[in-house]
């Protein structure tokens, strides 16, 4: 019998959340570069327009980080 895994750490079999807040930051910045990196590489093959597009949603993703930070600290302080 294969046993389920929670993708997520835990502290005594509940999910850690500031553990979690790192997952999600480390898996935006992840998907930031990926995106980056497919802008460039689209641009590198004359499609600009796509390109562009992809670094868009590198920014939109950057900026996604800071906002989730910024939520995750004010939670922190209340």
């Amino acid at each position: 019998m294969t046993q389920n895994r929670l993708p997520y750490e835990t502290r005594a079999g509940t999910p850690s959340e500031s553990d979690t807040f790192a997952q999600l930051l480390e898996h935006l910045r992840l998907a930031e570069e990926a995106a980056y990196l497919i802008g460039h590489l689209r641009k590198a093959n004359d499609d600009d327009l796509t390109g562009q597009g992809f670094l868009a949603v590198g920014e939109l993703l950057k900026l996604t980080q800071i906002n989730v930070t910024r939520f995750i600290t004010k939670g922190a302080l209340q």
